[in-house]
């Protein structure tokens, strides 16, 4: 499955990146330069999905792929054959799950969330049979949280049971029959261990990277769940780190926060030590990824609505061809500002 991911970063970028993009993407590198190219061709849901993918085995699989007929190369752009394509369609048919994973929003997360949620339902199965277990985590911080979220229902945690029953009944209804399965069959309670992502591997005949990802599938939208519906998921929520959850780069983060102070670009950019270009190029991925972000104090309605009309002539063109259709009194800013917004309102997923 590897190899068809790998055709599928690089169909989706239709020959107008280089390889190394598709790699970082896969990998999870968390720049802006990743996150304008995933948003921009609707692939930030392949973010991290190969993670441990190394720059040697990705450039063994360019060579088997070029052998094979699948890739071309014209200098150091990556270009896709009809192969390709129909490899990168039959995956995502098969593999429509795949439009479930948030690794750029929620990877730091999933680890923490997975690991207080299969802990807690561990906890509250045994307790309503009251009998020991040995918890399916060693992490202290974890097991203290467990604890405290216990010892909010000292005399009575049928309430808190009912609760998280239902909340993942509701989100499990909606998986696929294999990811429900997969997901639940690796929780542990009383006189059943959860069964790990490699026996599952066995049990279900499928390639061990496959239950990875269904699994992370479900995850992912567990975790969206109790980010933006707090109020309904009540349980859920508590299991995540909210604080710990943030769309941007850490670079881009901080001059968010400088921007929320109404501090223009110029000052940002002598505050921080940083060309005005660097700053933005946050204020790109600032708009690409927070949809209450406004562009109008960039970008006036009038401006924006000349580069709307020049982008629906043809929707894939140059940032050259078109400010030279416009006029110069548009920047590049401006036009990269006004794609970052369609993008997020095509493609950006909670």
């Amino acid at each position: 499955m590897r190899e068809d991911l790998i055709v599928t970063a690089l169909a989706l970028f239709r020959g107008k990146r280089s390889a190394m993009a598709a790699y970082h993407l896969l990998q999870g590198k968390r720049t802006i330069q990743t996150v304008q190219d995933g948003t921009f061709f609707n692939q930030l849901f392949l973010f991290g999905t190969l993670p441990h993918l190394t720059k040697e085995a990705f450039q063994h699989t360019l060579e088997t792929l070029e052998k094979d007929q699948f890739i071309t190369f014209e200098q150091d752009i990556c270009v896709p054959t009809k192969k390709a394509e129909a490899r990168k369609n039959a995956c995502l048919a098969t593999h429509s799950y795949l439009y479930q994973l948030n690794g750029w929003m929620f990877g730091k997360v999933e680890r923490r969330f997975w690991e207080r949620f299969s802990l807690l339902i561990q906890s509250l199965s045994h307790l309503y049979e009251k009998v020991s277990f040995a918890p399916t985590t060693h992490n202290v911080w974890n097991q203290q949280w467990v604890r405290g979220i216990l010892n909010q229902y000292e005399h009575d945690v049928t309430p808190l049971n009912n609760q998280l029953y239902w909340e993942c009944e509701t989100i499990l209804r909606e998986q696929s029959t294999i990811n429900a399965e997969l997901f639940v069959r690796q929780l542990s309670r009383p006189r059943r261990v959860g069964q790990t992502k490699a026996q599952l591997s066995q049990v279900y005949k499928m390639d061990a990277l496959e239950v990875q990802l269904r699994t992370q599938a479900v995850i992912h939208t567990f975790c969206s769940c109790a980010y933006n519906q707090q109020d309904t998921y009540l349980a859920l929520s508590q299991c995540f780190a909210h604080n710990e959850v943030n769309r941007l780069t850490a670079s881009a983060n901080k001059t968010a926060q400088l921007l929320n102070q109404n501090v223009k670009l110029e000052r940002i950019a002598a505050i921080r030590q940083l060309k005005t270009a660097t700053v933005e190029d946050h204020v790109v991925e600032i708009a690409m990824s927070d949809n209450r972000f406004s562009i109008e104090p960039f970008v006036t309605p009038s401006i924006q609505k000349q580069i709307e009309t020049v982008l629906q002539q043809q929707d894939d063109r140059k940032l050259r061809d078109i400010r030279n259709e416009i006029g110069e009194h548009v920047s590049y800013f401006q036009i990269r500002l006004v794609l970052a917004k369609r993008e997020r309102d095509r493609y950006v997923r909670a």
